[in-house]
């Protein structure tokens, strides 16, 4: 009896440090897949607002028009890409996030899995959320590489957006947040 006994726990003790276990809360942690909407932007509110190489990107390929640009001229902020205004955080909070949020299209409870890594398409705000999240640099360089070889073919932002998942994936930033 013992035996299955320290067994049992045992095995319990191996389940809880694989899933992760909140000793403050005396609750298991969320499965990284269940990473909130919320729980990315409250992570990403104290970075920075640029990261170099997504600003590099910006210097070449920033969009000329439509979505984030056309909203930041609305509002009245900087748009050069010299500059590398509108910045991606903002573009990430003021110009999608909180939008969305505003219009219904988003809520605070949504993953963060589908809706930032998997949704959204434009490259140089990619870039940003994969520096931001501390993904190994090398990765964020190959992802915008993939990028720029797009951009330069023509190719369709969802394609891109596709191929730089390929060089970054989920688990490459969730683990940070």
């Amino acid at each position: 009896m013992k035996k299955i006994f320290i067994y049992l726990m045992t095995f319990i003790m191996i389940g809880l440090s694989i899933k992760g276990f909140d000793r403050q809360t005396n609750k298991l942690k969320a499965n990284n897949d269940d990473v909130t909407m919320r729980q990315i932007a409250d992570f990403l509110t104290d970075k920075k607002e640029h990261y170099p190489l997504s600003d590099e990107f910006i210097e070449k390929y920033q969009q000329k028009s439509g979505g984030y640009i056309d909203f930041a001229k609305q509002q009245g902020l900087i748009v050069d890409k010299l500059r590398h205004e509108p910045n991606q955080k903002w573009h990430f909070f003021d110009s999608w996030l909180n939008e969305s949020i505003e219009a219904g299209t988003l809520t605070w409870e949504d993953s963060a899995k589908s809706r930032v890594y998997t949704k959204l398409l434009c490259p140089e705000l990619l870039l940003w959320i994969y520096e931001a999240c501390g993904v190994d640099p090398v990765k964020v360089k190959q992802a915008k590489d993939v990028a720029e070889q797009g951009k330069v073919a023509g190719t369709a932002t969802t394609t891109i957006a596709k191929n730089m998942r390929a060089c970054v994936s989920w688990e490459d930033f969730n683990i940070t947040i």
